[in-house]
């Protein structure tokens, strides 16, 4: 006698359900995981920043007699002249302190490529110079001028704007350390303080 065999799946309308929740659950994981690939991005991009910035400190503390400058670069061999760091930069001893790699006196120590995710890396204060250089002497300190006491901040920012924005702040003795929201307003803050307000507050990072 013959047995009749019944077989198990899925119906259409199982199918559809199916299909549908798994869109709902797409269109909610989607945008975390971008906030998170966004994120990390940042994360690795500042750390590079707050690193170089060390690295530039102790260049100089073994020259002595010379200063390590910092600035952005578009060709990885010259200085840019722009504020736009993230078309790269380029550091290296720099004898006369001229901002220029000048053949058999100066020496490149490192370069850096522009930043991936459309990122931008600006520069506040320091010496007060369009935010392009800035230069570490054999003490290990920021170069002041005559406006700034050499202290700055790094200014990290992606699509996201201010409140996403990252930055790492140098002070006068070239310790480095990420900037810091201390009144939990959603953006961190410069090395510049706001004297239009009593007692001074920190001023806020602002995206370009």
């Amino acid at each position: 006698m013959l047995k009749m065999r019944h077989h198990s799946g899925f119906s259409l309308v199982e199918l559809l359900v199916t299909i549908a929740v798994l869109a709902i659950v797409a269109s909610l994981a989607v945008p975390t995981f971008r906030q998170t690939i966004l994120n990390n991005r940042l994360t690795t991009q500042i750390n590079e920043v707050s690193g170089l910035v060390g690295m530039a400190r102790s260049e100089a503390s073994k020259l002595r007699n010379s200063v390590v400058t910092l600035c952005a670069s578009e060709d990885s061999t010259s200085c840019s002249g722009n504020a736009t760091w993230e078309t790269g930069w380029i550091m290296f001893s720099d004898q006369d302190a001229d901002r220029a790699v000048d053949v058999g006196d100066d020496q490149m120590i490192k370069v850096g490529s522009a930043l991936s995710g459309g990122n931008t890396l600006r520069i506040l204060g320091f010496t007060s110079n369009g935010g392009n250089f800035i230069q570490f002497a054999g003490d290990g300190q920021p170069l002041p001028s005559a406006t700034n006491n050499g202290s700055g901040t790094f200014v990290l920012c992606d699509e996201r704007g201010d409140g996403e924005a990252l930055g790492v702040v140098v002070n006068i003795s070239g310790q480095v350390r990420l900037a810091r929201d201390t009144d939990a307003d959603g953006v961190v803050e410069s090395h510049v303080l706001d004297t239009s307000k009593t007692p001074p507050e920190p001023q806020k990072v602002a995206c370009p």
